[in-house]
C-alpha cells in the first residue's frame, strides 16, 4: 500500500535515489551551456524540495503534507533567490513577485532565442531551470512515494534527458545516459519495483532510445538572435548592433514623452576601451552608493554652459538589457523597480540582477547647450587624468592617423578638428549601408575595419562612430563611442505627443571631451539622427571645415586578417557576463542555507523551552508527577517509541523499557499520586528522575534516533494526552 510505503524507512531511500537520478539527468544539460556553475544552484533547490517532502513525510501520515511542504519550499526558495525585493520577508511571494516571475520567464525566452549552443546560463535561464527541476522533483516525489510507482518517475527523467537531443544535434552525453540509467535502476531497487521488471525495463529503454533517436526525427531548435522578440544587449552591445539593425521585422522597443515636447537621444552605455580589435566598456564593480535618486554633477560641465531642465517619462517594452536607456546627463530617476545604480565615469545606469524590460520610469536630466564660442575657448586643453580616452594601439594603421591629420590637422582647436571630422563623413563621400560591411568582410569596430572603411567609404553607425573616435584620439582629442537609441519618431496615436523607438533606432555615435564643457555628442553617420546647434556648420559661429593641406589619398593597407568582432570568444551572447547569474545568486544561496538551518533548529528549540518551563513548574510546586509522566511520554515519542496515549502508565512503561531505574521511580511516583490522590512533596526528585530517564532513553537509542529526537522531536506534532488517573 502507498500508506505503508510512506510510513517505512524505504521512503527516505527513495528520496535519496530520486535526488541522485534527477541531479544526474539535470547534469546532462551541461552540453548546452558554456558554464556549469548554474548546476550548483539547481542542485540546492532540488535537494531542498525533496528534503522538505521527506522531512514532512517523516512527521505526518497525511498524503498531501509532503507535497505541500515541497511546493512551499520551492516557491520560497525561488522567491528568495530571484525576487526577494518583491516578497514579504524575502520569501513570501506577493503580486509583485508574480509579475517579477513573469518578467523572468519572458526574459528567459528571449535569451534562449538569441543564443547559440553552448549558451550562457544567465539569471532568467537559471530561474527557469530552478523552477523546472523543482517541479520535476515534486512530481517524481508524488509518483514514486505517494503513489508508490517509482518506475513512472522515469518519464520526467526522459524529458530532462531529451532536452539536449532536441536542442542541437551531436551534443548528447552518453556517459550521462549511463549514469542516469544506473540511478534509475537504483530507484527501482530501493522503491521495491522488482515485481514490475517489464515496466521498469520498458521505461528505461524508452528513455535511452527515445532521447538518442529524437535528434534524427526532429529538427534542431537552433538559438537565433534574429528570432528574439525585441532587443538584447550583450557584455559589449556594439558587437551585435549590426545584426539587430539588419532584422527583417521592425519591433517597438520603448516609448517616451518629454516635458519640452522635444525628442532626445537615449544612451545605454559608453565604450571607452579601444583594444585595436574592438571597442568595449570598462569593467567596473557596481557602486551601490550611487543611487539613481541623485546623480553627481556631469563630468567637466562648468556653470557657465547654458543648460535647461528636462523630464522624460520612459516605458520600456522589448529590451533585455542590463543598462537602462536614459538621456544624457541624467540628474535623477524615479519609478525603476529593484536595484539600479549609475556609473561615475559615463553616467550609464545598470543593474546587477535586473533588465530594462518592463521598466516604467521618469528621468530628470539636463539639456546641455554649449555655444560655439565656449567650445572654441576650450582650445586643445586635455585633463591630466584622461589618458584612457587617448589610448591607441601602437600598430594602428597609418592611413587612419594620416587621414585624420590631413583633413583636420590645420584646425587650431579641438572643436574645429571635431567639426572637420564630422563633416568629412557627412559630406557625401561616404554612404550609409548596413550590408556593405558584411558583404565586404569588414563588419566591426577594430582598427583594420576602420582602415578598410576609410577606403570603401560605406558602412553603418558603428563604423562611422568608431572611425571618428579613433581619428579624434589620433589628433589628441579624448573620445569614446556610445551605444543607445536615436530619438525615434512621433507616436502615431492621435492625442499622444510622445515618441516611439524601434529596433531600427538602435544607434552608435561618438562623444568627444572639451575642457569646461564635458562630453559632447557628435553625429558623423549620414542620414541618421540630428545635429545640435553647436555641431551644425550652418549655424552662425560654428567653424567651417578647413581645407586639407594634402589630399588624404594614401593607399589603404589591406587588413592582415579581417576581424569578425561578433565572434569574439571572450564574450557571451546572453546580455550578462559569464557566470553573473551564479555570482548574483550565491550570496542569496548562502542566506537561504542560513535560513534553512535556522528553521531546522526551531523544533529542537521548542522542545528545550517546553522542558525548561516544566522544570520551573516542578521546582515551584506547580506541577505534579502526572505532568512529569506527560513529559516521559513526550520523550518516548521523540525517540520514536510506540507508546499509546490510551494505555496506562505501566503498560507504556513496559513498551518503553521498565528496566530503567529512573523510569521505574517515575512510574512509582505517578501510580502513588494516582492511587493516593496526593502529590509528591519533593519537586527536585521529579526533575532529577526526568533527567535520568532522558539519559537512559538516549543510551538505548541508535545515533539516527538520537539525532531525530534532538532536532526533529515528533512530540511537537503527535498529540500526547494526560494518562488516566484510574489504574
Amino acid at each position: 500500500m502507498a500508506a505503508d510505503r510512506r510510513d517505512s524507512p524505504v521512503a527516505w531511500q527513495v528520496s535519496l535515489a530520486l535526488l541522485l537520478a534527477i541531479a544526474v539527468a539535470t547534469g546532462g544539460l551541461h552540453v548546452i551551456f558554456d558554464d556549469q556553475t548554474w548546476w550548483l544552484l539547481v542542485f540546492f533547490v532540488l535537494a531542498a524540495v525533496l528534503g522538505a517532502a521527506a522531512t514532512a513525510r517523516a512527521f505526518s501520515h497525511r498524503w498531501f503534507v509532503p507535497s505541500a511542504a515541497a511546493a512551499a519550499t520551492l516557491i520560497g526558495l525561488v522567491t528568495l533567490l530571484f525576487a526577494p525585493g518583491s516578497a514579504l520577508l524575502a520569501v513570501i511571494p506577493t503580486l509583485d513577485t508574480v509579475r517579477a516571475f513573469g518578467g523572468l520567464f519572458g526574459e528567459a525566452g528571449a535569451s534562449i532565442y538569441r543564443q547559440s549552443v553552448p549558451a550562457n546560463a544567465d539569471a532568467p535561464i537559471v530561474f527557469v531551470l530552478c523552477v523546472g527541476v523543482g517541479a520535476i522533483a515534486l512530481l517524481c516525489d508524488v509518483v514514486a512515494i505517494t503513489l508508490a510507482r517509482p518506475a513512472l518517475a522515469g518519464i520526467p527523467l526522459l524529458g530532462v534527458l531529451a532536452v539536449p537531443a532536441v536542442t542541437a544535434r551531436d551534443v548528447t552525453d552518453l556517459f550521462v545516459f549511463a549514469l542516469c540509467a544506473a540511478a534509475f535502476l537504483a530507484l527501482l531497487v530501493v522503491g521495491g519495483q522488482r515485481r514490475q521488471p517489464g515496466l521498469a525495463v520498458g521505461i528505461g529503454a524508452a528513455a535511452i532510445v527515445g532521447a538518442l533517436t529524437l535528434p534524427l526525427v526532429l529538427p534542431a531548435v537552433v538559438f537565433s538572435a534574429g528570432s528574439s522578440p525585441g532587443l538584447s544587449t550583450a557584455v559589449n552591445p556594439v558587437l551585435s548592433l549590426g545584426d539587430d539593425l539588419r532584422r527583417s521585422a521592425e519591433r517597438e522597443v520603448l516609448s517616451y514623452r518629454t516635458a519640452s515636447g522635444e525628442p532626445h537621444y537615449l544612451r545605454l552605455v559608453s565604450l571607452e576601451n579601444f583594444t585595436g580589435t574592438d571597442w568595449a566598456p570598462t569593467e567596473r564593480d557596481v557602486d551601490r552608493s550611487n543611487s539613481i535618486a541623485a546623480f553627481a554633477p556631469p563630468p567637466g560641465l562648468s556653470g557657465a554652459v547654458p543648460t535647461a531642465e528636462e523630464l522624460t517619462s520612459i516605458e520600456v517594452r522589448n529590451l533585455s538589457s542590463g543598462w537602462l536607456p536614459v538621456p544624457y546627463p541624467p540628474r535623477s530617476i524615479e519609478g525603476v523597480a529593484r536595484d539600479w545604480f549609475w556609473e561615475s565615469a559615463d553616467f550609464s545606469v545598470s543593474s546587477p540582477n535586473d533588465t530594462a524590460r518592463g521598466q516604467d520610469y521618469v528621468v530628470e536630466s539636463l539639456i546641455v547647450e554649449p555655444t560655439p564660442e565656449q567650445l572654441l575657448a576650450a582650445g586643445t586643453i586635455v585633463p591630466a587624468d584622461f589618458e584612457q580616452y587617448l589610448e591607441l594601439p601602437e600598430d594602428l594603421p597609418t592611413v587612419i592617423s594620416e587621414t585624420a591629420a590631413g583633413i583636420a590637422g590645420p584646425a587650431p582647436t579641438n572643436y574645429g578638428k571635431a567639426i572637420v571630422l564630422q563633416e568629412f563623413f557627412r559630406s557625401g563621400e561616404f554612404t550609409y549601408s548596413e550590408d556593405a560591411p558584411v558583404d565586404g568582410d569588414y563588419d566591426g569596430t577594430g582598427m583594420d575595419v576602420v582602415a578598410t572603411f576609410l577606403d570603401v567609404r560605406s558602412g553603418y553607425c558603428v563604423q562611422f562612430a568608431s572611425a571618428m573616435a579613433v581619428m579624434a584620439r589620433s589628433l589628441g582629442i579624448p573620445a569614446r563611442i556610445v551605444v543607445g537609441f536615436l530619438p525615434g519618431t512621433p507616436t502615431a496615436t492621435q492625442g499622444d505627443d510622445g515618441f516611439t523607438v524601434t529596433t531600427d533606432d538602435l544607434h552608435s555615435w561618438p562623444e568627444l571631451y572639451f575642457d569646461g564643457i564635458g562630453w559632447v555628442q557628435f553625429e558623423p553617420t549620414p542620414g541618421r539622427g540630428s545635429l545640435g546647434d553647436y555641431a551644425d556648420v550652418s549655424v552662425a559661429g560654428v567653424p567651417a571645415p578647413v581645407p586639407p593641406t594634402a589630399a588624404p589619398d594614401a593607399p589603404t593597407p589591406a587588413p592582415s586578417a579581417p576581424v569578425d568582432d561578433a565572434g569574439d570568444p571572450g564574450l557571451d551572447d546572453s546580455g550578462t557576463p559569464v557566470s553573473s547569474a551564479t555570482q548574483t545568486a550565491l550570496p542569496r544561496l548562502l542566506l537561504a542555507l542560513l535560513i534553512v538551518a535556522g528553521i531546522s533548529l526551531l523544533p529542537a528549540s521548542v522542545r528545550v523551552l517546553q522542558r525548561m518551563l516544566l522544570t520551573r513548574r516542578l521546582l515551584a510546586g506547580e506541577a505534579t508527577a502526572i505532568d512529569a509522566w506527560h513529559e516521559v511520554l513526550r520523550t518516548a515519542i521523540d525517540f520514536r517509541l510506540p507508546v499509546s496515549n490510551t494505555e496506562t502508565p505501566r503498560e507504556n512503561a513496559a513498551v518503553i523499557g521498565a528496566s530503567g531505574a529512573a523510569l521505574a521511580r517515575l512510574l512509582s511516583a505517578v501510580e502513588h499520586e494516582g492511587y493516593a490522590r496526593a502529590t509528591i512533596n519533593d519537586p527536585g526528585f521529579l526533575v532529577s528522575e526526568l533527567d535520568g530517564f532522558r539519559t537512559e532513553a538516549r543510551a538505548g537509542a541508535s545515533t539516527r534516533t538520537r539525532l531525530l529526537a534532538r532536532f526533529y522531536p515528533a512530540s511537537l506534532w503527535r498529540r500526547a494526552t494526560r494518562p488516566r488517573r484510574t489504574l
